[in-house]
């Protein structure tokens, strides 16, 4: 038995050998070409430069019209470069097909093909529109992947040639490698806000799981917040406007009708006793003095000389005379004496009285020159709403925050409520006066405003935010 001996040509050998050699140089150029897009991709700095690189590269690569390249956006293609385009109008019709058409990509998670094989059944609707309304020829769709997720979709334009399978495994290749370093560039383009947002909704959804991850985590935050607001019980706090007082009041008129002089102090400054602050106009009344005491000189010697010749009857009226002119001497003196206003306490505070603007303006007798408060047993006086008095106990605490001072507050008991109700701001309050625990500081002075909140109990969040329209609608609906 003997053995065939098979023949081998070499010609057939030698074409054989040529044919994977072309096979293999084409497969090396065709990487080639995707690492060199790659390279210059993960060059950029800027999610739209790289975006703008990868789009142009692939065109230039394929000799493509228009390459585009669409971000994923909670379910939605954004359309975010066209090659060879820095700029483009968003709001453009051109761009709103151009992302139904990616989108319709995405959705069926697969690279299209326009005009689609015979052997492929994906749906094309939207690939098939914009190519007859923009006369775009062929069409490729390749989804962008990192990881099993897709990020993007790419979608090239082409007239000449239908775009090969080869093609679109080069662009998807390309695409893929790309798609780590896309992500972290938008991720760092993106505000501070958002990036906080992807990573808390990363950690929830670690806990949650990721489908439907917000939803779930509002929905709890939602269950524990209306748990909080109706069964936790906070402090409740009444607040209402304020003002500091004082029960010495001191009034200063004017001794006589006069003219002001001068005037040495202004609404506001503090005082100490027997400190000048007005003088009236003197120069009348020194006149009137002056005449006065040559009048009482001339009674005096008209009471010699009825002394001397006897005339008992001329020296009782020249008496009677001098007695009334000492009268009136002393009343003159007693307005010059009270000429010059001075403070009658100790430590207070000008409250009304500018009287700067009416030097030589004249007064009446009793007219109020000046308002002062002694700057001792300092309380303060809340005005608080009807709506909120039932809510007020006696013998209460509170705290108080200046306007001039706000970085602090001052405790106080509520020590009386006025069963009186004042109309301020066309509401009615009820004057809640409050005395102070501690010593009051030095610079308090009547008249200053703040914000009171006077404690009222625990209530829940619910009760605080919802008792005045509640109980609104029950004196409308009442019967």
């Amino acid at each position: 038995m003997t053995s065939a001996q098979v023949k081998l040509d070499p010609n057939d050998i030698i074409k054989a050998l040529q044919g994977a050699l072309k096979t293999t140089n084409a497969k090396i150029g065709q990487l080639t070409t995707v690492f060199d897009i790659v390279q210059k991709v993960l060059e950029k700095e800027k999610f739209k430069q790289a975006t703008l690189t990868l789009a142009s590269e692939i065109a230039d690569r394929h000799k493509a019209e228009r390459v585009s390249f669409g971000w994923l956006k909670h379910d939605y293609i954004v359309l975010k470069a066209i090659s060879h385009t820095d700029h483009f109008e968003k709001k453009m019709q051109i761009v709103r097909d151009l992302e139904g058409a990616m989108e319709e990509a995405y959705e069926q998670d697969a690279s299209i093909l326009y005009p689609p094989p015979e052997n492929i059944s994906l749906a094309t609707r939207m690939h098939e529109s914009y190519s007859q309304t923009y006369n775009a020829g062929y069409l490729l769709s390749v989804p962008v992947r990192h990881g099993d997720d897709i990020i993007g979709i790419i979608t090239c334009e082409r007239k000449g040639l239908p775009f090969s399978d080869e093609e679109a495994t080069q662009i998807h290749l390309a695409s893929n490698l790309c798609s780590a370093r896309l992500l972290e560039l938008f991720r760092k383009s993106s505000w501070f806000g958002a990036r906080m947002m992807r990573s808390t909704r990363k950690g929830l959804g670690k806990v949650l799981g990721y489908e439907h991850t917000w939803a779930k985590f509002f929905t709890i935050l939602g269950i524990g917040l209306v748990l909080f607001a109706t069964l936790y019980p906070l402090e409740y706090k009444v607040s209402s406007p304020a003002i500091l007082k004082t029960d010495k009041i001191i009034y200063l008129t004017a001794p006589f009708d006069g003219y002001i002089d001068s005037v040495y102090v202004k609404p506001g400054d503090v005082v100490y006793k027997d400190q000048i602050l007005l003088r009236l106009d003197q120069e009348e009344l020194k006149l009137e003095e002056a005449d006065l005491l040559a009048q009482e000189q001339d009674n005096r010697r008209e009471i010699q000389k009825a002394q001397a010749s006897r005339e008992l009857a001329e020296m009782r009226i020249q008496q009677a005379k001098l007695a009334q002119t000492l009268a009136r001497l002393k009343t003159v003196r007693y307005k010059l004496s009270k000429a010059v206003i001075r403070a009658t306490v100790d430590n207070a505070v000008i409250v009304e009285g500018d009287l700067q603007k009416r030097l030589g303006a004249p007064v009446n007798q009793g007219a109020e020159l000046f308002q002062m408060a002694s700057i001792e047993n300092i309380y303060v006086e809340s005005a608080v709403s009807e709506l909120e008095i039932g809510n007020i106990k006696q013998d209460g605490e509170g705290l108080l925050a200046i306007k001039s001072r706000p970085d602090y507050v001052y405790r106080f008991k509520t020590e009386r409520i006025s069963p009186t109700a004042t109309v301020k701001d066309q509401e009615n309050t009820f004057p809640v006066r409050g005395e102070f625990v501690r010593k009051v500081p030095s610079w308090f002075r009547p008249g200053m405003t703040g914000i009171s909140k006077i404690y009222a109990g625990k209530k829940t969040l619910w009760w605080i935010l919802s008792h005045q329209a509640i109980d609104y609608i029950r004196l409308k609906l009442w019967w």
